[in-house]
């Protein structure tokens, strides 16, 4: 008998404690008036009128249809079918990771990027951020002629007037300051540099809004350079993260999570699996993933990091004094046995920290110096160039514009207005420079006090290039012509030099002399070049930087000072989410309404309590919060409003705040979502989406931080409920299955690895499938069956599959106060599980669900049209033009993956609609949507392997959300093929299907989490 899994699994705390739901009237039916002045007030109206339009949508279709013409090609490109995808290998340009690219284009417009498999540090994925940011090509708010003053301008005139004042300022030698996020374009590196060499009092500053300046600082005292690490998960047997979410938004999360998922494949004898163990202050969707995960206040963090490097240096013989150390909040025998892990996995183990103290990044080098990380798991001979701000320049730049001893200031990529604690003085200090321009692609906090904008254009425009890791370089090239009039900045440089070219021969110059000659194969640059190109990605000989073996810096580190939080305050934590990021995203619909991974929240930025902290202060999810802090610099006191929201796994006395919100233009998202609820919708602080909370970040010492502030939290009266998804389309489990005592029946299985090496069944529910019914023999499958199995320890609930699905097929945005009435669209979800932990902490579980496809369908017998069928190939069919939107097999659908379109969501724009797939229909209201396997890629498959000559192979179909998945955890294809992969995982001990007791045979399963837990080395959890 198999080991069975007693764990008891909650979306939410109702959900858990029995409690109704608080949002209950916010539900997709209501039965009374949801808003005054409302088209439809109740139900029974709304039917009615519903009603009355499919009558009207009949008798119209009797009346003639439009003529749409199409216009065949004059003369048609070589490369292009009318009606037949191409593709192009570019890099990504959503953030500074550089991931590979395959953007796949229609008749002239890109309309769905993928991640490139032969990309060497990306393999193939591509984050949520990364897949919507094809929807920015598309903006119609983006800038597409320059601006002088505030007014549009010819280039000929914005160039002019500029020529001069730099020929004045070169003249008088003034200071011209070029600012900058991290350049990892060798190309565009390279002419900001030869563009500043003229000016004889000149510099590039570089800063990341979302800084890991201290990590390289620490580098530069243990290693002599100031690079940052390449770090490989994959190489990694035993991960220690000190408040590091690699798997969401810290540094380059889709190489981290390619590299994590694969030390934890149970493949092997022992099966691999790597242990994590996670601190950090928040939730966070690394730590959801950890082995074992601790909450600990900020200051809490650099005690923890002491007591382990002290342990390891011991161990190692190493001369370490990090001082006295006040009692570890962990444990020492908790801590010793992590020393223990991490001494006996030498070679194989990796301590990350994303602290802005350079002292414990420093402390941090030096247990990894002592485990053997540099040359295995840490690699600085070749290293990253991402996140290669420096704060101390960044620093120093903003005391040189405030004493006005800057003559001319370029603007590249950043938006310091919006991102720096004193954004307001900083824009004051900006009107006094002489010369500012700014590069930025819409009118921001920043560019909207520069004297020139000169907008450079959107990355799928562009030719660049990037070499985000020592001796990887990337190709960007454009895939559409430019929608507009605005100019790519090196091309304006080259003009502002006066020597004006292409951007895409300054880009193959910079290859002839600098890319080139550091080739490993000979071969003729032409060959060289074209095979860039196509690949989009080059392997060549590093620059190796002068690094030298680790030193003595360590010795003497003092862990800083952990004073005592005052009674009654918080320490607060900004933090990026995986869609806004440092904000850069903030004009992009499809990520406002992502339910964030962690907190399943959209459209908003909230206060982040701890439900135990919530108690003591008496505040209640959707309760508005004021939260107020003195800046210890000036004096002055900063005060923002925001929702709660009770975050389970929180530490108890800290409040968190994400970044990105706040944005100057995203009020025009207020009324997002059908007209016939305009007025309804609320936003934040004069209009905008969010609340900004860079006003809560400190610049000083030549750091930016996002931690150390204490705040004090008063409740205001006010609420304003959150839209999210926690609760929303709860799996129905009949009463007859519900395990006795009426606990909740669990949805997820796991075990431990101990159990899995015992018995690789362990961790099953024992719900056997029934083995007789009232229902005919299985349809006969002859050809094709497709099924798909998701690895449920391969997935991070990173959401990038969310957003590959809402691409690709057409899906789309209602707006938050629809989301809040349980009507967001989205075909796949990630349905996010809390288990009790031991000592009150929190596990968590993604699940990832879709339709799923069940071969006895309950939605299939109840459609009183016919509207949903089942195919010859085992596919759940949805037929658009006969459903009529009973919504009967949403209520038979036990998985509730189903969903009404309610609205014909508004198509106004008709630039933005350039970014619809055209293989997609787009609905129309009153119809069921859900997953459809991407049954449009298996005709294209077929298609093209019937032009061949070739039979369907195993892996010729990848679903949208498979290809997106930087994990792999997603696995699709022909079940009646004994070789395809989705066959041999349908094999697996650890495979199961969700309420399979039900009898109705879906055709998507799962494969069971495997986890270390405390029979597998003594640990226990905590947190």
């Amino acid at each position: 008998m198999p080991t069975q899994n007693r764990k008891r699994y909650w979306k939410s705390r109702e959900e858990r404690d029995g409690a109704p739901d608080p949002a209950a009237t916010d539900r997709e039916f209501f039965d009374t008036p949801a808003v005054t002045g409302a088209a439809y007030t109740t139900r029974r109206g709304f039917l009615t009128a519903a009603g009355f339009g499919l009558a009207g949508a009949a008798l119209s279709s009797c009346s003639r249809a439009p003529v749409v013409q199409a216009i065949p090609y004059l003369v048609q490109p070589e490369e292009v079918t009318p009606g037949r995808p191409y593709f192009y290998a570019s890099t990504c340009g959503g953030c500074s990771a550089g991931c590979g690219l395959i953007v796949r284009n229609r008749d002239g417009r890109p309309v769905k990027l993928e991640g490139n498999p032969d990309h060497p540090a990306s393999r193939g994925g591509l984050c949520a951020a990364g897949q919507a940011s094809i929807l920015g090509l598309y903006d119609s708010q983006r800038l597409t002629a320059p601006m002088r003053d505030g007014q549009r301008a010819s280039w000929a005139d914005v160039d002019g007037a500029i020529r001069t004042t730099l020929d004045d300022i070169r003249t008088q030698g003034g200071a011209v300051r070029f600012l900058t996020g991290t350049v990892t374009s060798p190309t565009v590196r390279s002419l900001i540099g030869a563009f500043l060499k003229p000016f004889p009092n000149a510099r590039h500053v570089a800063y990341d809004a979302l800084s890991t300046s201290a990590l390289l600082d620490a580098c530069e005292q243990t290693h002599g350079a100031r690079v940052l690490p390449r770090l490989r998960f994959d190489r990694a047997e035993v991960i220690v993260s000190f408040d590091a979410d690699f798997l969401g938004t810290w540094i380059s999360p889709v190489e981290y999570t390619v590299g994590y998922s694969a030390g934890r494949t149970l493949r092997g004898d022992p099966p691999r699996l790597s242990y994590h163990a996670q601190f950090e202050s928040r939730m966070s969707l690394t730590g959801g993933r950890a082995d074992w995960r601790i909450a600990l206040a900020p200051a809490e963090i650099g005690i923890v990091i002491g007591h382990l490097a002290e342990r390891l240096a011991r161990m190692a013989d190493m001369p370490l004094a990090p001082g006295a150390l006040p009692p570890a909040p962990v444990p020492a025998a908790r801590l010793d046995e992590l020393a223990d892990r991490l001494w006996r996995a030498r070679g194989r183990s990796l301590v990350v920290c994303a602290s802005q103290d350079t002292s414990l990044q420093v402390l941090c080098n030096a247990m990894n110096h002592a485990v053997g990380a540099y040359g295995t798991t840490i690699d600085v001979e070749r290293p990253s160039y991402q996140r290669a701000g420096n704060d101390r320049d960044l620093e120093a730049l903003r005391d040189e514009l405030s004493a006005g001893g800057v003559a001319a200031l370029f603007i590249a990529g950043v938006n310091p207005v919006y991102d720096l604690p004193d954004g307001d003085g900083l824009a004051q200090a900006l009107r006094t420079v002489p010369l500012v321009i700014s590069f930025a692609d819409h009118v921001d906090e920043t560019s909207s006090v520069a004297r020139y904008v000169c907008p450079d254009r959107h990355f799928l425009e562009c030719w660049s290039d990037t070499e985000a890791v020592a001796g990887v370089v990337s190709l960007t090239q454009p895939v559409i012509r430019p929608l507009g009039e605005s100019r790519q900045l090196i091309e304006s440089l080259a003009v502002w030099s006066g020597a004006p070219m292409s951007a895409c021969d300054l880009v193959r110059a910079h290859w002839t002399q600098q890319i080139y000659p550091r080739r490993r194969t000979d071969a003729p640059f032409r060959d060289f070049w074209e095979r860039a190109v196509h690949d989009g990605v080059v392997e060549v000989t590093p620059d190796a930087p002068a690094v030298r073996p680790f030193g003595e810096a360590a010795r003497g580190v003092m862990v800083p000072e952990a004073p005592p939080l005052p009674d009654g305050d918080f320490a607060l934590v900004l933090y990026p989410t995986v869609g806004m990021l440092d904000g850069r995203h903030a004009h992009n619909p499809w990520l406002h309404e992502l339910p964030d991974p962690t907190t399943k929240v959209t459209w908003d930025n909230y206060a982040s309590f701890s439900p135990e902290a919530a108690g003591r202060i008496g505040i209640a999810d959707g309760d508005v919060v004021r939260l107020e802090s003195s800046d210890g610099l000036t004096g002055a006191t900063k005060v923002i409003e925001l929702s709660a929201h009770l975050q389970p796994g929180q530490h108890d006395r800290v409040v968190a705040v994400a970044l990105g919100y706040g944005r100057m233009g995203t009020d025009r998202f207020a009324k997002v979502g059908p007209q016939w609820i305009e007025g309804r919708t609320t936003v934040g602080t004069n209009g905008l989406i969010g609340v900004s909370a860079a006003g809560f970040r400190t610049l000083a010492n030549g750091v930016l931080r996002d931690t150390g502030r204490l705040v004090r939290v008063t409740k205001t009266g006010r609420t304003r409920p959150l839209a999210a998804t926690q609760s929303h389309h709860m799996i129905a489990v009949p009463a007859a299955l519900a395990p006795a005592g009426g606990a909740r029946r669990p949805i997820v299985e796991e075990t431990t690895l101990a159990a899995y090496v015992k018995d690789p069944t362990a961790g099953s529910l024992g719900h056997a499938e029934p083995t007789a019914d009232l229902w005919p023999p299985d349809h006969p499958y002859t050809g094709h069956r497709w099924a798909m199995v998701v690895d449920l320890n391969a997935c991070t609930g990173c959401a990038a599959c969310v957003i590959g699905c809402q691409v690709e097929n057409n899906v789309p945005v209602v707006g938050r106060d629809e989301v809040r009435r349980h009507r967001e669209m989205h075909w796949i979800r990630i349905d996010r599980y809390y288990a009790d932990g031991d000592d009150g902490g929190v596990d968590v579980i993604h699940q990832p669900m879709l339709c799923q496809h069940c071969e006895h369908a309950s939605c299939e017998v109840v459609c009183p049209v016919l509207a949903t069928v089942h195919s010859s190939e085992g596919l759940n069919q949805q037929i658009y033009n006969r459903c009529v939107g009973t919504r009967y097999c949403a209520n038979n659908c036990p998985y509730k993956v189903r969903r009404f379109n309610w609205f014909d969501y508004p198509r106004e724009d008709r630039l933005q609609n350039l970014v619809l797939n055209p293989d997609v229909v787009v609905r129309s209201r009153g119809v069921m949507e859900k997953c459809s396997m991407c049954i449009q890629r298996i005709q294209n498959a077929r298609i093209e392997a019937a032009r061949l000559g070739q039979p369907l192979g195993p892996n010729a179909v990848e679903t949208a959300c498979q290809q997106s998945c930087p994990a792999r955890a997603i696995t699709f294809g022909d079940a009646n093929d004994p070789e395809s992969p989705v066959s041999q995982a349908r094999t697996s001990p650890r495979y199961f299907r969700v309420l399979a007791e039900l009898n109705v045979k879906p055709a998507v399963g799962y494969l069971r989490l495997v986890r270390h837990r405390p029979e597998d080395g003594g640990e226990r959890r905590h947190g």
